[in-house]
């Protein structure tokens, strides 16, 4: 680690069809792939094949999408005030209303572990700065396929999950066959982007706050924690643990 190097953070501004979307806090790589993560997980982009055109600049700051066929009404809304650790209920939402997540993906601990390794080898940011956040998407090779596994990061652990998500819609993955993983608290406002994708599986280095571990369970979401450690910890839906 070089002990002089900072963690880069800088505003960048999203566009969206012409339309100030957010400015976003954030380290600026990898930003056409959370440009997109950002859309696809507040449910503004549903199919990849609406997005015409992505563009991102880090030197200005911007990242532009075009999108005809999206809507850029945030479906959500919520994920400032559940980040600030209100629960479900007191915000508003209604878990039982959320979008249910299938149940026939399962993995095992050894292999949530190989991942997490995977990811962390993969931080080189990381290992630069000491700062910084990093997410991951796998997931297993269909017939004759190839694994598909993809790492970004960030100062923000939200950014970083939207980052993989990103790459992972522009790449075609098929979500409910996959896997996400973060080094960093899981939050609720991140359960609501795995949600939002339909991923089933979420394993972190850390734990899960209440709020997540709610929402979780009510849409069918497996939480692990500690995946690092000797003993991980199953918080919600343990039936896909092998």
């Amino acid at each position: 680690m070089d002990e002089h190097k900072l963690a880069e953070e800088a505003p960048v501004e999203l566009v969206a069809n012409g339309e100030r979307v957010a400015i976003l806090l954030c380290t600026p790589i990898n930003l056409d792939d959370l440009a997109v993560g950002h859309l696809f997980s507040r449910g503004m982009l549903r199919d990849r094949a609406e997005v015409l055109t992505v563009g991102a600049c880090a030197d200005l700051r911007t990242m532009s999408v075009v999108a005809p066929g999206a809507s850029m009404v945030d479906r959500y809304g919520l994920g400032t005030a559940l980040a600030a650790g209100s629960g479900p209920a007191a915000v508003g939402l209604d878990p039982s209303g959320l979008k249910a997540v299938g149940p026939g993906f399962r993995a095992g601990l050894d292999e949530l572990r190989a991942w997490a390794r995977a990811m962390f080898d993969a931080a080189a940011v990381y290992r630069e700065t000491g700062g910084m956040h990093c997410a991951a998407l796998a997931a297993r090779p269909s017939v004759g396929g190839t694994p598909y596994f993809v790492v970004r990061e960030d100062v923000g652990r939200h950014n970083a999950v939207d980052k993989a998500l990103g790459r992972g819609f522009m790449d075609g993955v098929d979500f409910a066959s996959a896997c996400a993983l973060t080094s960093g608290r899981v939050a609720a406002d991140m359960i609501l982007k795995i949600i939002a994708a339909g991923i089933p599986v979420v394993a972190s280095r850390s734990i899960p706050t209440t709020a997540a571990a709610e929402l979780a369970e009510a849409a069918g979401v497996t939480i692990v924690g500690r995946v690092a450690d000797e003993s991980p910890v199953v918080y919600t839906r343990p039936e896909r643990i092998g």
